[in-house]
């Protein structure tokens, strides 16, 4: 006997990746991922941390002033009404994003010294802070 390739169609993931081969009737698209259950699994994301993460980037570098989120977002069209939390973190070690929040309670962003496209000079980096420091009201 011979061996030959056989060519299946299949499903993937948009959100996961994960490829697979229907069981059954193969005209009924699945209604989740099999591996992450997602309903959503045949749409794309609306935007990828990447993206969203050189938008962030491209506005603060550009500004020559620290800028509340209500300006980062509106400058850079972004959609989010409110930050992903664990997008921000990333950033903050990604790009060097540097948060301080002011007497009044607003969270001004801004990039390291270092990360400015036509700055000269440098600055030394914050001391890091424990959690417990945060929770003063210092910084956020």
């Amino acid at each position: 006997m011979a061996r030959v390739p056989i060519t299946i169609m299949g499903y993937r993931c948009e959100r996961c990746g994960h490829e697979w081969v229907p069981r059954g009737d193969v005209s009924v698209e699945p209604r989740v991922c099999p591996k992450c259950k997602s309903p959503y699994w045949d749409r794309q994301r609306k935007m990828s941390y990447e993206e969203f993460r050189d938008k962030v980037k491209e506005v603060l570098g550009r500004s020559d002033r620290p800028l509340t989120w209500t300006e980062i977002r509106t400058e850079a069209a972004l959609s989010q009404m409110y930050p992903n939390n664990q997008w921000v973190r990333r950033m903050e070690q990604d790009i060097k994003l540097h948060r301080q929040r002011d007497s009044d309670g607003v969270i001004h962003w801004r990039l390291a010294e270092d990360e400015r496209p036509n700055t000269t000079t440098a600055q030394a980096p914050e001391p890091h802070r424990s959690r417990a420091g945060a929770r003063k009201g210092t910084l956020e």
